[in-house]
């Protein structure tokens, strides 16, 4: 039976304004709308056109509206035999493909420089997937350390000859030190590739410095657990260097934190680099089976941004059956966009072994997620088979 698809017009484009206060975050009653303004003056048409449809699915879960949301899948172009392969991989499994696909512009692979052949075809991939109008695209950036002499996972953490003026004088762009100087170089390869997007009409959703608050033995990044401060002057800089310095006004700005459940991560909100900065709030999330605790998407609310799952290992929906209860994130908190992360789609993280969530009863929950249509398309997915008209973004 012939389906039709949700279309870009078919989505409400205004919403009564059911607040004028914005709540703190944790509030439960009548959520502030979200704004369509972008942190990047005089954005790209095509990035303008996105983030509308962001705002417009957040709107909607604010509302009582629609409950769409758009699936997502991180791709691991370095360890991939193609890049895109996960992406392809979720569309072999449940006949539909994400709506939503993110790259990496780093870690490395243990030279000098960022530029590998699987980061240019990371980029051709996405370019390709939004101008076919097959979906929308995002990179992060795993990055190493400034000035370190190996780009490389391992470089991506806290070192421990790093002494505690050391993040100063990264950000310390009044005396241009050499380290603030290696900062630079490093988001210049960013920007190179971002620039390529940009000419080609492709808007980006971006994802730096993520994890922030991540706490103890779980390895921080070299950028996480400094004085919230220096924290938001990293972001600054970096957002002023690619918007202002280098004219990418293709960007969407997407703030990750860690899951701040007090074990794993600590408080995020002081790490929060502004509302004029950031276009996006998001959470990592790699703990609690097979749910998690409500306290995320509701502690994301008082920001009024598009709340995402940028990294995660489980699919949102699954329908019972002898292993598992049925459960759909989906219903209870429709986030705009939820990413699944790599190889983890498949992978318990950081292994060889089956996600059993996702993979058992043939996948069950993977198809589950994809195929969920009620009354309308409920999960947004992309490629020639798509459930939405991402063409109309172009």
């Amino acid at each position: 039976m012939h389906v039709p698809r949700r279309t870009a017009s078919s989505l409400p484009s205004a919403f009564a304004l059911l607040a004028a206060l914005v709540l703190c975050l944790g509030a439960s009653p009548a959520l502030a709308q979200v704004s369509r303004t972008l942190s990047t003056p005089g954005p790209t048409a095509q990035a303008q056109k996105v983030y509308n449809l962001l705002t417009d699915l957040e709107n909607n879960s604010r509302n009582g509206g629609p409950k769409q949301t758009i699936m997502g899948q991180h791709c691991e172009a370095q360890k991939e035999a193609y890049a895109g392969e996960y992406w392809v991989k979720v569309g072999d499994i449940s006949g539909r493909r994400p709506g939503f696909v993110e790259f990496d512009f780093g870690p490395g692979n243990n030279r000098s420089t960022y530029s590998e052949p699987y980061v240019d075809y990371a980029v051709g991939f996405a370019r390709d997937r939004f101008i076919y109008g097959e979906g929308i695209v995002g990179f992060s950036f795993h990055q190493s350390y400034p000035g370190a002499p190996v780009k490389s996972w391992p470089n991506n953490f806290r070192q421990s000859w790093m002494d505690s003026n050391w993040m100063g004088r990264v950000i310390n762009w009044q005396a241009n030190t050499a380290e603030y100087q290696a900062l630079l170089r490093d988001l210049s390869f960013a920007a190179d590739k971002l620039t390529i997007l940009r000419d080609a009409g492709v808007p980006v959703l971006y994802r730096p410095f993520h994890e922030m608050n991540k706490k103890g033995s779980a390895s921080p990044f070299w950028w996480a657990n400094h004085d919230p401060y220096q924290y938001r002057q990293l972001w600054n800089i970096a957002h002023d260097y690619l918007v202002k310095t280098r004219g990418l006004k293709n960007l969407i700005f997407v703030w990750s934190p860690y899951e701040w459940d007090g074990t794993y991560g600590g408080d995020a909100a002081a790490y929060y680099p502004g509302s004029d900065r950031v276009d996006v709030v998001a959470v990592d999330i790699y703990h609690g089976n097979p749910y998690f605790p409500a306290q995320f998407y509701t502690g994301l609310a008082g920001y009024n941004k598009p709340r995402m799952v940028a990294e995660t290992d489980k699919l949102p929906v699954r329908w019972g059956d002898s292993r598992y209860g049925t459960v759909s994130e989906l219903d209870a908190r429709p986030w705009a966009i939820y990413s699944v992360w790599g190889d983890s789609l498949i992978h318990n993280l950081g292994t060889t072994s089956p996600n059993d969530w996702n993979v058992s009863s043939n996948h069950k929950a993977i198809k589950d997620t994809y195929g969920y249509y009620g009354t309308y398309w409920r999960v947004l997915t992309g490629g020639s088979n798509a459930t939405y008209n991402w063409g109309a973004l172009r």
